[in-house]
């Protein structure tokens, strides 16, 4: 994972808690389809490694607009 998003699993879900305290209401901007985690591993790959977005939908199993 360190390679790809540039952060240990560790700090991944680190973050995650945090963003899940912060939204903390019930809300979940993220979507549904891909979680927390996984959206955050794409958002973090696709600003470390410039990865198309098209790119990012068919590894990860999405369509481009998720």
């Amino acid at each position: 994972m360190y390679h790809t998003t540039g952060l240990t699993r560790e700090s991944v879900e680190n973050l995650c808690a945090a963003i899940h305290h912060q939204v903390g209401d019930g809300r979940r901007p993220w979507p549904p389809v891909l979680g927390l985690f996984t959206s955050l591993v794409v958002t973090l790959t696709y600003l470390r490694r410039n990865r198309v977005q098209a790119e990012l939908a068919e590894t990860f199993g999405v369509s481009q607009s998720t």
